[in-house]
């Protein structure tokens, strides 16, 4: 269905041209990239959203269609604790044809195994919208719990804040949804 690759400059060149689609706008809480801002695009590839990580280490992966060898979003891995053994996640398909038809999911789930097998890493956690169902369904589906209700904790573009839902991950849950599958 998918896989991850290497996150190309062509890859974000593409993204940032999708990046002004209204629906990545509102669940991405975003003002839309211009060609002039790759270096914005890079940074918010990066920053992170739950509050007790610190800028670690980032790893960002382009997410790729296996029909076509199509680049369509991004996954990332970011504020790496080598010390607690923790992160943050953050996925987005770009490509509207490509969301609802579970790539995003498929994706997560190759993250959180690189994650976990690959870093060693035992917790992993993400921020979604409160509104934005579909990706808390995905994330619920790959393991995610909602655990904490963040007020106010995104700065919007046009200087609203927006509440969001921390969720977390245990490497132990990942083990136990692998077993129920």
């Amino acid at each position: 269905m998918v896989y991850l690759a290497e996150l190309q400059d062509e890859h974000i060149d593409y993204y940032m041209k999708l990046s002004s689609d209204p629906e990545l706008i509102a669940t991405m809480g975003w003002k839309p990239f211009l060609p002039e801002d790759k270096e914005r695009f890079a940074l918010f590839l990066r920053i992170l959203s739950l509050p007790n990580l610190d800028n670690g280490l980032s790893i960002v992966r382009s997410i790729v269609s296996a029909a076509d060898n199509k680049a369509i979003g991004f996954a990332s891995i970011k504020g790496i604790s080598e010390a607690e053994c923790r992160a943050e996640v953050g996925i987005a398909i770009m490509e509207r044809e490509c969301r609802g038809k579970g790539y995003g999911t498929e994706a997560l789930r190759q993250v959180v195994d690189y994650a976990f097998n690959d870093l060693g890493l035992v917790c992993l956690g993400l921020t979604v919208f409160p509104f934005n169902q579909r990706a808390i369904r995905s994330y619920e589906k790959v393991g995610f719990r909602k655990t904490a209700f963040l007020g106010k904790a995104w700065l919007l573009p046009n200087g609203d804040y927006a509440d969001m839902w921390a969720m977390e991950m245990s490497r132990d849950q990942a083990t136990t949804a692998e077993k129920e599958e």
